[in-house]
Protein backbone atom coordinates (compact mmCIF):
# COMPACT_ATOMS: atom_id res chain seq x y z
CA UNK A 1 0.00 0.00 0.00
CA UNK A 2 1.34 3.68 -0.90
CA UNK A 3 1.85 4.65 2.90
CA UNK A 4 4.69 6.42 1.92
CA UNK A 5 6.84 9.34 3.35
CA UNK A 6 4.70 11.98 1.45
CA UNK A 7 1.76 10.81 2.83
CA UNK A 8 2.96 10.12 6.63
CA UNK A 9 3.94 14.23 5.89
CA UNK A 10 0.23 14.67 5.74
CA UNK A 11 -0.70 12.35 8.21
CA UNK A 12 2.25 13.42 10.72
CA UNK A 13 0.55 17.22 10.10
CA UNK A 14 -3.12 16.15 11.67
CA UNK A 15 -2.00 14.00 14.33
CA UNK A 16 0.16 17.24 15.37
CA UNK A 17 -2.45 19.50 15.06
CA UNK A 18 -5.42 17.42 16.73
CA UNK A 19 -3.26 15.54 19.15
CA UNK A 20 -0.83 17.94 20.99
CA UNK A 21 -1.59 18.14 24.47
CA UNK A 22 -3.68 15.36 24.76
CA UNK A 23 -2.94 12.94 28.09
CA UNK A 24 -3.12 9.43 27.52
CA UNK A 25 -5.99 7.91 29.86
CA UNK A 26 -5.63 4.55 28.55
CA UNK A 27 -3.44 2.02 26.54
CA UNK A 28 -4.62 -1.64 24.93
CA UNK A 29 -3.25 -4.14 23.02
CA UNK A 30 -6.48 -6.16 21.59
CA UNK A 31 -3.85 -7.90 18.99
CA UNK A 32 -0.56 -9.33 19.34
CA UNK A 33 0.08 -6.01 16.50
CA UNK A 34 -2.01 -3.32 17.50
CA UNK A 35 -2.14 -1.32 20.51
CA UNK A 36 -4.90 1.59 20.92
CA UNK A 37 -4.25 4.64 23.15
CA UNK A 38 -7.24 6.40 24.95
CA UNK A 39 -6.82 10.55 24.87
CA UNK A 40 -8.39 13.23 26.36
CA UNK A 41 -7.74 16.77 25.24
CA UNK A 42 -9.01 20.09 24.65
CA UNK A 43 -11.39 18.83 22.02
CA UNK A 44 -12.54 16.00 23.81
CA UNK A 45 -11.61 12.95 23.98
CA UNK A 46 -9.75 10.23 20.72
CA UNK A 47 -8.83 6.57 20.40
CA UNK A 48 -5.68 6.25 18.45
CA UNK A 49 -5.02 3.13 17.16
CA UNK A 50 -1.13 1.90 16.23
CA UNK A 51 -1.25 -0.82 14.03
CA UNK A 52 2.62 -2.42 13.47
CA UNK A 53 1.14 -5.53 11.20
CA UNK A 54 2.78 -6.83 8.26
CA UNK A 55 0.86 -5.18 5.06
CA UNK A 56 -1.26 -2.80 7.27
CA UNK A 57 0.96 -0.50 9.46
CA UNK A 58 -0.43 2.50 10.37
CA UNK A 59 -2.01 4.81 12.83
CA UNK A 60 -5.31 6.73 12.67
CA UNK A 61 -7.38 8.32 15.05
CA UNK A 62 -10.43 5.52 15.10
CA UNK A 63 -14.18 5.40 16.09
CA UNK A 64 -13.99 1.39 15.91
CA UNK A 65 -14.49 -0.84 19.08
CA UNK A 66 -11.94 -2.82 19.81
CA UNK A 67 -12.26 -6.64 22.00
CA UNK A 68 -9.68 -6.37 24.66
CA UNK A 69 -8.14 -9.72 26.25
CA UNK A 70 -8.90 -10.83 29.70
CA UNK A 71 -4.93 -11.24 30.41
CA UNK A 72 -3.19 -8.07 28.83
CA UNK A 73 -0.15 -9.04 27.08
CA UNK A 74 3.39 -7.67 28.70
CA UNK A 75 3.90 -5.03 26.01
CA UNK A 76 0.78 -3.65 26.84
CA UNK A 77 1.67 -3.83 30.40
CA UNK A 78 5.16 -2.32 30.11
CA UNK A 79 3.37 0.99 28.17
CA UNK A 80 1.14 1.05 30.90
CA UNK A 81 3.78 1.76 33.54
CA UNK A 82 5.18 4.22 31.61
CA UNK A 83 3.05 6.36 29.51
CA UNK A 84 -0.06 6.02 31.42
CA UNK A 85 -0.88 9.87 32.20
CA UNK A 86 2.16 11.10 30.02
CA UNK A 87 0.91 14.07 27.64
CA UNK A 88 1.77 14.52 24.11
CA UNK A 89 3.90 16.68 23.20
CA UNK A 90 4.75 16.84 19.69
CA UNK A 91 4.20 14.39 16.76
CA UNK A 92 7.17 14.29 14.22
CA UNK A 93 8.50 12.80 10.87
CA UNK A 94 12.46 12.48 10.82
CA UNK A 95 13.15 13.52 7.10
CA UNK A 96 11.91 11.85 4.30
CA UNK A 97 11.17 8.37 6.90
CA UNK A 98 7.92 6.55 7.26
CA UNK A 99 7.78 6.76 10.44
CA UNK A 100 5.85 8.76 13.64
CA UNK A 101 7.56 10.02 16.65
CA UNK A 102 4.97 10.80 19.46
CA UNK A 103 7.12 12.73 21.85
CA UNK A 104 5.63 12.03 25.28
CA UNK A 105 5.85 14.07 29.07
CA UNK A 106 5.88 11.32 31.61
CA UNK A 107 6.96 10.70 35.02
CA UNK A 108 9.08 8.17 36.39
CA UNK A 109 8.63 6.06 39.15
CA UNK A 110 9.38 8.65 41.53
CA UNK A 111 7.07 11.28 40.04
CA UNK A 112 9.37 13.69 38.93
CA UNK A 113 9.17 14.48 35.00
CA UNK A 114 11.01 12.94 31.96
CA UNK A 115 10.55 12.57 28.42
CA UNK A 116 9.61 9.39 26.64
CA UNK A 117 9.12 8.57 23.17
CA UNK A 118 7.28 6.05 21.23
CA UNK A 119 8.48 5.42 17.51
CA UNK A 120 5.78 3.89 15.12
CA UNK A 121 7.79 2.40 12.66
CA UNK A 122 5.86 2.05 9.39
CA UNK A 123 8.20 0.37 7.31
CA UNK A 124 6.12 -3.01 5.74
CA UNK A 125 7.28 -6.27 7.03
CA UNK A 126 9.36 -4.57 9.29
CA UNK A 127 6.78 -2.63 10.97
CA UNK A 128 7.51 -1.94 14.79
CA UNK A 129 6.29 -0.18 18.01
CA UNK A 130 9.11 1.32 19.73
CA UNK A 131 9.58 3.05 23.03
CA UNK A 132 12.57 5.08 24.01
CA UNK A 133 13.82 7.01 27.12
CA UNK A 134 14.91 10.22 27.71
CA UNK A 135 18.06 9.06 27.02
CA UNK A 136 17.88 7.51 23.53
CA UNK A 137 17.69 3.67 25.26
CA UNK A 138 14.97 1.71 24.31
CA UNK A 139 12.50 0.53 27.03
CA UNK A 140 11.03 -2.48 24.70
CA UNK A 141 9.83 -2.90 21.17
CA UNK A 142 6.65 -4.86 20.44
CA UNK A 143 8.91 -7.17 17.64
CA UNK A 144 12.00 -7.59 19.47
CA UNK A 145 14.90 -8.11 16.79
CA UNK A 146 18.02 -9.69 17.78
CA UNK A 147 21.61 -10.13 16.29
CA UNK A 148 20.80 -13.02 14.35
CA UNK A 149 17.21 -11.43 13.41
CA UNK A 150 19.28 -8.27 11.95
CA UNK A 151 23.07 -7.47 12.13
CA UNK A 152 22.40 -3.80 11.27
CA UNK A 153 19.66 -3.03 13.66
CA UNK A 154 18.59 -4.61 16.60
CA UNK A 155 15.87 -2.86 18.65
CA UNK A 156 16.26 -4.67 22.36
CA UNK A 157 15.95 -3.17 25.66
CA UNK A 158 18.80 -1.80 27.18
CA UNK A 159 20.14 -0.60 23.44
CA UNK A 160 20.48 3.13 21.90
CA UNK A 161 17.75 3.72 19.83
CA UNK A 162 18.96 4.20 15.99
CA UNK A 163 17.35 5.35 13.18
CA UNK A 164 16.32 2.68 10.26
CA UNK A 165 19.40 2.41 7.46
CA UNK A 166 18.23 4.75 5.00
CA UNK A 167 17.91 3.39 1.20
CA UNK A 168 20.89 3.36 -1.20
CA UNK A 169 20.81 6.94 -3.29
CA UNK A 170 18.64 6.82 -6.22
CA UNK A 171 16.12 4.16 -5.01
CA UNK A 172 13.93 6.17 -2.83
CA UNK A 173 12.58 9.28 -3.44
CA UNK A 174 9.78 9.46 -1.19
CA UNK A 175 6.94 8.33 -3.40
CA UNK A 176 5.22 5.17 -3.47
CA UNK A 177 5.11 2.82 -6.84
CA UNK A 178 2.10 3.92 -7.48
CA UNK A 179 2.28 7.68 -7.68
CA UNK A 180 5.53 7.62 -9.61
CA UNK A 181 3.66 5.74 -12.10
CA UNK A 182 0.77 8.36 -11.86
CA UNK A 183 3.97 11.12 -11.95
CA UNK A 184 4.91 9.33 -15.34
CA UNK A 185 1.94 9.36 -16.97
CA UNK A 186 0.88 13.07 -15.93
CA UNK A 187 4.59 14.32 -17.58
CA UNK A 188 5.82 15.22 -14.38
CA UNK A 189 9.12 14.96 -12.35
CA UNK A 190 8.76 11.78 -10.16
CA UNK A 191 10.73 13.09 -7.20
CA UNK A 192 8.99 15.19 -4.44
CA UNK A 193 9.38 18.48 -7.15
CA UNK A 194 7.12 16.90 -9.13
CA UNK A 195 4.05 17.43 -6.17
CA UNK A 196 4.73 21.27 -6.45
CA UNK A 197 1.50 23.17 -6.85
CA UNK A 198 -0.70 20.30 -7.02
CA UNK A 199 -3.28 19.92 -3.42
CA UNK A 200 -2.77 16.77 -1.48
CA UNK A 201 -5.90 15.31 -1.05
CA UNK A 202 -6.77 12.22 1.16
CA UNK A 203 -8.14 9.50 -1.41
CA UNK A 204 -10.07 6.33 -1.76
CA UNK A 205 -9.28 4.20 -4.83
CA UNK A 206 -12.32 2.29 -5.99
CA UNK A 207 -13.21 -0.17 -8.18
CA UNK A 208 -16.44 -2.45 -8.84
CA UNK A 209 -17.17 -0.79 -5.72
CA UNK A 210 -14.52 -2.09 -3.57
CA UNK A 211 -11.64 0.12 -1.79
CA UNK A 212 -8.87 -0.94 -3.52
CA UNK A 213 -5.92 1.50 -2.70
CA UNK A 214 -5.68 4.99 -0.84
CA UNK A 215 -3.16 8.01 -1.32
CA UNK A 216 -3.06 11.45 -1.22
CA UNK A 217 -3.76 12.43 -5.15
CA UNK A 218 -6.53 11.81 -7.70
CA UNK A 219 -5.31 8.98 -9.73
CA UNK A 220 -5.80 9.54 -13.54
CA UNK A 221 -3.67 7.06 -15.02
CA UNK A 222 -6.56 4.19 -14.81
CA UNK A 223 -9.54 6.00 -16.50
CA UNK A 224 -12.65 5.25 -15.42
CA UNK A 225 -12.68 1.49 -14.25
CA UNK A 226 -11.20 3.25 -10.79
CA UNK A 227 -12.90 6.23 -8.81
CA UNK A 228 -10.90 8.63 -6.97
CA UNK A 229 -12.96 9.52 -3.69
CA UNK A 230 -11.98 11.68 -1.18
CA UNK A 231 -12.38 11.95 2.23
CA UNK A 232 -12.28 14.87 5.02
CA UNK A 233 -9.25 13.47 6.56
CA UNK A 234 -5.93 11.41 6.31
CA UNK A 235 -6.74 9.31 9.55
CA UNK A 236 -10.59 8.84 8.37
CA UNK A 237 -9.36 7.68 4.77
CA UNK A 238 -7.04 5.04 6.82
CA UNK A 239 -9.25 4.11 8.99
CA UNK A 240 -12.12 3.29 5.97
CA UNK A 241 -9.70 1.63 3.82
CA UNK A 242 -8.52 -0.55 6.47
CA UNK A 243 -11.49 -1.14 9.19
CA UNK A 244 -13.38 -3.64 6.70
CA UNK A 245 -9.49 -5.09 5.44
CA UNK A 246 -8.67 -5.81 9.62
CA UNK A 247 -12.33 -6.95 10.44
CA UNK A 248 -12.01 -9.79 7.89
CA UNK A 249 -8.29 -10.32 8.59
CA UNK A 250 -8.99 -10.91 11.85
CA UNK A 251 -12.39 -12.69 11.90
CA UNK A 252 -10.31 -15.22 9.90
CA UNK A 253 -7.47 -15.37 12.02
CA UNK A 254 -10.03 -16.36 14.86
CA UNK A 255 -11.96 -18.96 12.92
CA UNK A 256 -8.53 -21.00 11.37
CA UNK A 257 -8.45 -23.30 13.92
CA UNK A 258 -12.55 -24.01 13.30
CA UNK A 259 -11.93 -24.22 9.68
CA UNK A 260 -9.11 -26.64 9.86
CA UNK A 261 -10.96 -28.33 12.68
CA UNK A 262 -13.89 -29.04 9.50
CA UNK A 263 -11.90 -29.76 6.79
CA UNK A 264 -10.20 -32.28 8.87
CA UNK A 265 -13.21 -33.93 9.18
CA UNK A 266 -14.85 -33.54 6.01
CA UNK A 267 -11.23 -35.07 4.49
CA UNK A 268 -11.93 -38.59 7.19
CA UNK A 269 -15.33 -38.64 6.33
CA UNK A 270 -14.59 -38.01 2.20
CA UNK A 271 -11.52 -41.02 2.45
CA UNK A 272 -14.39 -43.29 4.71
CA UNK A 273 -16.76 -42.79 2.09
CA UNK A 274 -14.32 -43.61 -0.74
CA UNK A 275 -13.20 -47.00 0.81
CA UNK A 276 -16.60 -48.06 1.14
CA UNK A 277 -17.64 -47.23 -1.91
CA UNK A 278 -14.57 -49.71 -2.97
CA UNK A 279 -15.88 -52.40 -1.12
CA UNK A 280 -19.43 -52.32 -2.01
CA UNK A 281 -18.52 -52.36 -5.16
CA UNK A 282 -16.86 -55.37 -4.33
CA UNK A 283 -19.98 -57.14 -3.16
CA UNK A 284 -21.37 -56.56 -6.24
CA UNK A 285 -21.20 -59.48 -7.58
CA UNK A 286 -23.10 -61.65 -5.24
CA UNK A 287 -25.36 -62.65 -6.92
CA UNK A 288 -22.75 -64.65 -9.26
CA UNK A 289 -21.72 -66.21 -6.14
CA UNK A 290 -25.35 -67.64 -5.30
CA UNK A 291 -25.68 -68.37 -8.84
CA UNK A 292 -22.27 -70.86 -8.52
CA UNK A 293 -23.89 -72.24 -5.45
CA UNK A 294 -27.34 -73.47 -7.08
CA UNK A 295 -25.61 -74.81 -9.91
CA UNK A 296 -22.99 -76.72 -8.35
CA UNK A 297 -25.96 -77.95 -6.31
CA UNK A 298 -27.61 -79.05 -9.04
CA UNK A 299 -24.65 -80.89 -10.36
CA UNK A 300 -22.97 -82.80 -7.91
CA UNK A 301 -23.21 -85.73 -9.56
CA UNK A 302 -20.85 -83.91 -12.51
CA UNK A 303 -18.28 -83.02 -9.84
CA UNK A 304 -15.24 -85.36 -10.18
CA UNK A 305 -13.15 -85.57 -6.98
CA UNK A 306 -10.28 -83.15 -6.78
CA UNK A 307 -11.37 -81.03 -10.10
CA UNK A 308 -10.50 -77.46 -9.98
CA UNK A 309 -13.73 -76.43 -11.96
CA UNK A 310 -17.28 -78.13 -13.77
CA UNK A 311 -19.11 -77.34 -17.04
CA UNK A 312 -22.44 -77.44 -16.48
CA UNK A 313 -25.73 -75.74 -18.20
CA UNK A 314 -27.34 -72.83 -16.87
CA UNK A 315 -30.63 -72.97 -15.93
CA UNK A 316 -30.95 -69.38 -14.94
CA UNK A 317 -30.41 -68.18 -18.64
CA UNK A 318 -32.86 -68.35 -21.44
CA UNK A 319 -31.10 -70.90 -23.70
CA UNK A 320 -29.28 -72.92 -20.80
CA UNK A 321 -25.48 -72.10 -22.05
CA UNK A 322 -22.33 -73.40 -20.34
CA UNK A 323 -20.72 -72.21 -18.06
CA UNK A 324 -18.13 -73.06 -16.26
CA UNK A 325 -18.05 -73.32 -12.44
CA UNK A 326 -14.39 -72.45 -10.54
CA UNK A 327 -13.95 -75.09 -7.49
CA UNK A 328 -11.46 -75.66 -4.77
CA UNK A 329 -9.95 -79.36 -5.64
CA UNK A 330 -9.36 -79.56 -2.16
CA UNK A 331 -13.26 -79.74 -0.87
CA UNK A 332 -16.10 -81.98 -1.63
CA UNK A 333 -18.90 -80.82 -4.34
CA UNK A 334 -21.12 -80.00 -0.96
CA UNK A 335 -18.21 -77.85 0.37
CA UNK A 336 -17.52 -75.92 -2.95
CA UNK A 337 -21.25 -75.00 -2.74
CA UNK A 338 -21.29 -74.03 0.68
CA UNK A 339 -18.46 -71.74 -0.07
CA UNK A 340 -20.45 -70.42 -2.55
CA UNK A 341 -23.49 -69.36 -0.24
CA UNK A 342 -21.17 -68.20 2.73
CA UNK A 343 -19.36 -66.13 0.62
CA UNK A 344 -22.76 -64.71 -1.17
CA UNK A 345 -24.37 -64.70 2.71
CA UNK A 346 -21.23 -62.38 3.51
CA UNK A 347 -21.14 -60.06 1.02
CA UNK A 348 -25.35 -59.67 0.72
CA UNK A 349 -24.48 -58.15 4.62
CA UNK A 350 -21.78 -56.18 3.44
CA UNK A 351 -23.61 -54.69 1.09
CA UNK A 352 -26.71 -54.17 2.99
CA UNK A 353 -24.52 -52.46 6.09
CA UNK A 354 -22.22 -50.66 3.51
CA UNK A 355 -25.36 -48.92 1.75
CA UNK A 356 -26.20 -47.30 5.15
CA UNK A 357 -22.83 -46.21 5.94
CA UNK A 358 -22.31 -44.88 2.63
CA UNK A 359 -25.23 -43.08 3.07
CA UNK A 360 -24.37 -41.74 6.54
CA UNK A 361 -21.02 -40.72 5.33
CA UNK A 362 -22.50 -38.85 2.22
CA UNK A 363 -24.46 -37.07 4.82
CA UNK A 364 -21.96 -36.07 7.40
CA UNK A 365 -19.48 -34.84 4.30
CA UNK A 366 -22.80 -32.75 3.23
CA UNK A 367 -23.15 -31.32 6.26
CA UNK A 368 -19.33 -30.32 6.96
CA UNK A 369 -19.48 -28.75 3.53
CA UNK A 370 -22.46 -26.32 4.43
CA UNK A 371 -20.44 -25.87 8.34
CA UNK A 372 -17.40 -24.88 5.82
CA UNK A 373 -19.44 -22.09 4.18
CA UNK A 374 -20.85 -21.20 7.36
CA UNK A 375 -17.30 -19.89 8.09
CA UNK A 376 -16.24 -18.52 5.07
CA UNK A 377 -19.74 -16.41 5.60
CA UNK A 378 -18.99 -15.73 9.41
CA UNK A 379 -19.38 -11.80 9.70
CA UNK A 380 -18.73 -11.44 13.43
CA UNK A 381 -16.95 -13.02 16.66
CA UNK A 382 -21.04 -14.25 17.48
CA UNK A 383 -21.16 -15.63 14.56
CA UNK A 384 -17.87 -18.07 15.31
CA UNK A 385 -19.57 -18.63 18.64
CA UNK A 386 -22.71 -19.90 17.05
CA UNK A 387 -20.66 -22.09 14.94
CA UNK A 388 -18.36 -23.66 17.83
CA UNK A 389 -21.63 -24.05 19.73
CA UNK A 390 -23.08 -26.05 16.59
CA UNK A 391 -19.89 -28.65 16.20
CA UNK A 392 -20.03 -29.31 20.29
CA UNK A 393 -23.40 -30.26 20.06
CA UNK A 394 -22.53 -32.63 17.24
CA UNK A 395 -19.85 -34.10 18.91
CA UNK A 396 -16.86 -32.51 16.99
CA UNK A 397 -15.47 -30.38 19.64
CA UNK A 398 -15.79 -30.82 23.40
CA UNK A 399 -17.02 -27.98 25.37
CA UNK A 400 -14.32 -25.80 26.97
CA UNK A 401 -15.02 -24.08 30.15
CA UNK A 402 -15.25 -19.97 30.12
CA UNK A 403 -11.67 -18.56 30.85
CA UNK A 404 -11.67 -16.80 34.33
CA UNK A 405 -13.29 -13.92 34.14
CA UNK A 406 -14.92 -14.25 31.04
CA UNK A 407 -18.68 -14.94 30.41
CA UNK A 408 -20.00 -17.41 28.24
CA UNK A 409 -21.75 -15.30 25.46
CA UNK A 410 -25.32 -15.66 24.13
CA UNK A 411 -25.79 -17.00 20.76
CA UNK A 412 -26.56 -13.84 17.68
CA UNK A 413 -29.63 -13.66 16.93
CA UNK A 414 -30.73 -14.14 13.02
CA UNK A 415 -29.75 -11.02 10.91
CA UNK A 416 -32.55 -8.82 10.42
CA UNK A 417 -34.11 -7.04 7.26
CA UNK A 418 -36.23 -4.69 5.84
CA UNK A 419 -37.62 -4.91 2.26
CA UNK A 420 -38.55 -2.00 0.45
CA UNK A 421 -42.33 -2.70 1.21
CA UNK A 422 -41.49 -2.67 4.60
CA UNK A 423 -41.61 -6.52 5.20
CA UNK A 424 -39.28 -8.07 7.92
CA UNK A 425 -36.84 -10.60 6.42
CA UNK A 426 -34.49 -12.91 8.96
CA UNK A 427 -31.70 -14.94 7.74
CA UNK A 428 -29.67 -17.74 9.99
CA UNK A 429 -26.33 -17.43 10.77
CA UNK A 430 -26.23 -21.14 11.33
CA UNK A 431 -27.28 -24.69 10.70
CA UNK A 432 -28.83 -24.80 14.49
CA UNK A 433 -29.77 -20.91 13.94
CA UNK A 434 -31.69 -22.38 10.30
CA UNK A 435 -33.69 -25.18 12.15
CA UNK A 436 -34.83 -22.77 14.95
CA UNK A 437 -35.58 -19.86 12.54
CA UNK A 438 -37.30 -22.75 9.95
CA UNK A 439 -39.14 -24.77 12.59
CA UNK A 440 -40.13 -22.46 15.53
CA UNK A 441 -39.39 -18.73 14.81
CA UNK A 442 -41.20 -18.75 11.31
CA UNK A 443 -45.21 -18.85 10.84
CA UNK A 444 -46.50 -21.48 8.52
CA UNK A 445 -47.88 -18.87 5.74
CA UNK A 446 -44.39 -17.13 5.57
CA UNK A 447 -41.88 -17.61 3.00
CA UNK A 448 -39.16 -20.01 2.90
CA UNK A 449 -36.00 -19.15 0.55
CA UNK A 450 -33.01 -20.68 0.03
CA UNK A 451 -30.18 -20.94 -3.12
CA UNK A 452 -30.77 -23.63 -4.94
CA UNK A 453 -28.26 -26.61 -4.69
CA UNK A 454 -25.89 -24.19 -2.72
CA UNK A 455 -25.22 -24.50 0.97
CA UNK A 456 -26.59 -21.25 1.98
CA UNK A 457 -29.05 -19.63 4.97
CA UNK A 458 -32.14 -20.02 5.64
CA UNK A 459 -34.03 -17.27 5.11
CA UNK A 460 -37.64 -16.03 6.15
CA UNK A 461 -40.04 -13.49 4.62
CA UNK A 462 -42.99 -12.82 7.22
CA UNK A 463 -45.79 -12.12 5.52
CA UNK A 464 -48.31 -11.99 8.58
CA UNK A 465 -50.97 -13.83 6.68
CA UNK A 466 -50.99 -11.58 3.48
CA UNK A 467 -49.28 -12.03 0.12
CA UNK A 468 -46.00 -10.28 -0.32
CA UNK A 469 -45.64 -8.15 -2.80
CA UNK A 470 -43.01 -9.13 -5.65
CA UNK A 471 -39.93 -6.51 -4.84
CA UNK A 472 -39.94 -7.83 -1.69
CA UNK A 473 -39.88 -11.50 -2.22
CA UNK A 474 -37.07 -10.54 -4.69
CA UNK A 475 -34.99 -8.46 -1.94
CA UNK A 476 -35.22 -11.55 -0.10
CA UNK A 477 -34.27 -14.02 -2.77
CA UNK A 478 -31.05 -11.16 -2.99
CA UNK A 479 -30.18 -12.04 0.72
CA UNK A 480 -30.77 -15.87 0.01
CA UNK A 481 -28.04 -15.50 -2.65
CA UNK A 482 -25.64 -12.94 -0.63
CA UNK A 483 -25.57 -15.58 2.38
CA UNK A 484 -25.04 -19.01 0.03
CA UNK A 485 -22.11 -20.29 -1.71
CA UNK A 486 -23.20 -18.28 -4.59
CA UNK A 487 -22.56 -14.91 -2.71
CA UNK A 488 -19.60 -13.67 -5.05
CA UNK A 489 -21.61 -15.29 -8.28
CA UNK A 490 -23.86 -12.51 -11.13
CA UNK A 491 -27.21 -14.50 -10.31
CA UNK A 492 -28.34 -17.30 -8.12
CA UNK A 493 -30.81 -19.85 -8.42
CA UNK A 494 -32.70 -19.20 -5.19
CA UNK A 495 -35.82 -21.63 -4.37
CA UNK A 496 -39.46 -19.74 -2.59
CA UNK A 497 -42.03 -21.87 -0.63
CA UNK A 498 -44.17 -21.49 2.01
CA UNK A 499 -42.82 -22.72 5.36
CA UNK A 500 -45.48 -25.40 5.20
CA UNK A 501 -43.75 -27.04 2.67
CA UNK A 502 -40.36 -27.18 4.28
CA UNK A 503 -39.88 -31.04 6.19
CA UNK A 504 -36.71 -32.35 8.08
CA UNK A 505 -36.60 -35.74 7.54
CA UNK A 506 -35.99 -37.99 10.65
CA UNK A 507 -32.34 -37.83 11.81
CA UNK A 508 -31.29 -35.55 9.33
CA UNK A 509 -28.33 -33.07 10.66
CA UNK A 510 -29.20 -29.10 11.35
CA UNK A 511 -29.62 -27.51 8.49
CA UNK A 512 -30.58 -30.12 6.48
CA UNK A 513 -34.54 -30.18 5.39
CA UNK A 514 -36.50 -31.15 2.17
CA UNK A 515 -39.08 -29.26 1.02
CA UNK A 516 -41.76 -28.78 -2.14
CA UNK A 517 -44.08 -26.79 -3.95
CA UNK A 518 -41.31 -24.05 -4.57
CA UNK A 519 -41.03 -21.96 -7.59
CA UNK A 520 -37.56 -20.25 -8.62
CA UNK A 521 -35.98 -16.44 -8.30
CA UNK A 522 -33.03 -15.45 -10.28
CA UNK A 523 -31.68 -12.82 -8.11
CA UNK A 524 -28.45 -11.01 -7.99
CA UNK A 525 -26.19 -11.11 -4.54
CA UNK A 526 -25.52 -7.27 -3.95
CA UNK A 527 -23.82 -6.32 -1.17
CA UNK A 528 -25.62 -3.02 -1.34
CA UNK A 529 -28.81 -4.31 -0.92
Amino acid sequence: MPLDSVFIGQLCQELAQRLTGSRIDRVHQPEKDTVVLSLRGAAGTERLVMCFGSGSARVCLTAAEYENPAQPPMFCMLLRKHILGARIQSVTQPEGERMLLFQLAAFDEMGQPVTKTLAMEMLGRNANLVLVDGTGRILDAARRVDGEMSPMRQLLPGLIYRMPPRPEPGKFSGLSPLIRREMEWRGLPQDPSGLEGLALTPTMLVEDGAAVDFTFLPILQYGPRVESVTYPGWSALLEAFYAEKDRTAHLKSRARSLTKLVRGAKTRTERKLALRIQELEAAADRETDKRRGDLITANIWRVKPGADAVTVEDFYEPDSPLVTVPLDPRRSPQQNAAAYYKRYTKKKTAYEHLTGLIRENRSEAEYLASVAAELDRAQSQADLDGIRQELVRMGYLREGRPGKGKRREKPAQPMRFLTAGGLEVLVGRSNLQNDELTFHTARRTDLWLHAQKLHGAHVILRCDGTQPDEQSVYQAACLAAFYSEGGQAGRVAVDVTQVRNVKKPKGARPGMVIYTDQRTVMAEPKKEL
